[in-house]
């Protein structure tokens, strides 16, 4: 993942070749940068472009990051927005027909689609609203870290005794001696390579206990481009809890 530095702030951004471009631009949302350009252009000469726009995109993302909000609402009602891989999707709440009185359910197809049963009082809705994507988005980082925690796990020969998925305050991931990797649920809602990073970073911890030099070349073996994505958590990571 390239990036751009402005002082001692990293900003990584994503490249999008696109037959439709017919120039280059960047594109600037919460969480993350992407740069669009005609599909035959130069790498360089995408880099060379970025370069000469770092200060607009660091007063960019520092005007979007100003404006971000947690990854949850305060309210889950219709029109409410969750954080969810790095994108906002919006919650939908309607009630089932009072003929079949169907059980709570929330069906995500780019939208958290949730459906509650009939004759519920608005604070009852909600309630049920929050558990159902909560729920969903803590079974999807459990998911994600799964899949990672046994592909990396094989290649550097380890596997944690046991993965958990917590509600912590300040850490976003950590591993016990006993081999216990605990990850922050609210991951779930940054970009994937974030999500993937910290995996990787609290499995490198199963054989070099410290942050020293040969964990770090551990990390960077596995992911070369660690350092900004770590950068990414560090700018980032308030906005999404």
């Amino acid at each position: 993942m390239p990036f751009v530095s402005v002082g001692d702030t990293s900003i990584p951004y994503t490249i999008k070749r696109s037959s439709r471009a017919r120039r280059i631009r960047i594109v600037v949302r919460p969480g993350r940068v992407e740069v669009v350009a005609p599909r035959l252009t130069r790498h360089g000469t995408i880099v060379a472009f970025v370069e000469s726009k770092r200060r607009w995109v660091f007063e960019k993302t520092e005007t979007l990051r100003e404006r971000e909000l947690v990854a949850t609402p305060a309210r889950f009602v219709t029109g409410a927005k969750v954080l969810f891989r790095g994108r906002w999707l919006r919650v939908r709440v309607t009630e089932g027909a009072r003929s079949r009185r169907p059980a709570n359910s929330l069906r995500f197809a780019n939208a958290f689609h949730i459906t509650v049963a009939p004759g519920l009082t608005d604070g009852e809705r909600e309630k049920i609203a929050k558990n159902l994507v909560m729920g969903w988005l803590k079974n999807r980082a459990l998911e994600d870290a799964s899949g990672w925690a046994k592909s990396y796990g094989a290649k550097l020969g380890v596997s944690p005794t046991q993965l958990r998925i917590g509600n912590q305050k300040t850490l976003w991931g950590s591993c016990s001696p006993r081999g216990v990797v605990s990850l922050n649920w609210r991951l779930v809602a940054s970009p994937k390579p974030i999500f993937e990073y910290v995996v990787v970073h609290e499995l490198c911890h199963l054989k070099e206990r410290n942050h020293g030099r040969k964990f770090w070349e551990l990390v960077g073996s596995l992911l070369p481009d660690f350092r900004e994505r770590r950068a990414w958590l560090q700018r980032h990571g308030v906005a999404l809890g």
